[in-house]
């Protein structure tokens, strides 16, 4: 019996990562989900009865946390190295043409792993980009 294919009904809709692969420098890993959000800082000022009367968003930012699971080449033995980018550094991501997290200029803020008996290892790394800095 030949594998079943994926198939799509009704609306036309984003679909998980779909096809997208990511990768980052000295990272190995089988990516689960990616999550994006832009952001400003922001100043508010108040009249003298605690009204916002103006409102200024300055400093756009847009961070990101991609998850993976830990792999490697190796034979399946459950053993795969485990391997994050260095907290401070600036990275590329780099994904299929059209992902806005694909690019330069990411700088990783954390780096998370997660391990528990009946789950593969699970790794999250957090990461900001700020339009004033290349």
């Amino acid at each position: 019996m030949a594998a079943a294919a994926q198939n799509y009904y009704g609306l036309n809709i984003a679909w998980g990562l779909g096809t997208t692969a990511y990768s980052l420098s000295g990272v190995t890993g089988q990516y689960q989900s990616s999550d994006r959000e832009y952001k400003v800082d922001e100043q508010e000022v108040r009249d003298q009865r605690g009204n916002v009367v103006a409102w200024v968003g300055y400093n756009p930012m847009e961070s990101c946390t991609l998850e993976y699971v830990s792999s490697d080449v190796s034979t399946a033995a459950g053993t795969a190295s485990i391997t994050l980018p260095v907290i401070g550094t600036k990275i590329n991501i780099g994904c299929d043409s059209g992902d806005p997290i694909s690019g330069s200029g990411w700088l990783v803020q954390s780096a998370a792993t997660k391990r528990a008996n009946t789950d593969a290892v699970k790794n999250t790394i957090k990461c900001v980009r700020y339009l004033a800095i290349t």
